[in-house]
């Protein structure tokens, strides 16, 4: 992975921001001309640095209009490898993250109201390696996303 300069990271804090500017926008926001911004996206594309773009779509859309964050304590010895690939075939986890702390793991979820958020949470405690979980819904969003400084 190259090195990123003050220009690079000046694109990339705009690309996170919007990534389906033009090339003409992007270059007014950092002052540099579109062939250059362009040759800079494109490498960094390359590197690696810029790992692909995605829409950042409403869950409501979906209907899933309940979400949580439900922290996952694994039993002493479980194979956590495995539990991870359980956890990647479940639609409603929007973000799973082995974390430090009390927890193992954090997942944040998007489900369609309490009765899917049910489900989600009865089918991880049925997981042969879930030992616990505490549950926490999300009353607002303070701040999400490509919204950074």
């Amino acid at each position: 992975m190259s090195a990123i300069d003050e220009f690079d990271a000046r694109i990339l804090r705009q690309l996170e921001m919007s990534g389906r500017m033009s090339w003409a926008e992007l270059s007014s926001q950092v002052h540099l001309s579109p062939t250059a911004v362009a040759d800079r996206v494109r490498r960094m594309e390359r590197d690696g640095v810029i790992r692909g773009y995605q829409a950042n779509v409403d869950p409501a859309a979906y209907g899933r209009t309940t979400r949580a964050v439900i922290e996952v304590g694994l039993i002493a010895g479980a194979h956590a490898e495995e539990f991870e690939e359980r956890l990647r075939t479940r639609v409603e986890i929007a973000f799973a993250a082995y974390v430090t702390g009390s927890s193992d793991y954090s997942l944040q979820c998007e489900c369609e109201g309490s009765d899917g958020l049910d489900a989600l949470v009865r089918w991880l405690r049925a997981d042969p390696a879930v030992a616990r979980t505490e549950t926490r819904f999300i009353l607002r969003v303070v701040r999400e996303g490509a919204d950074k400084c």
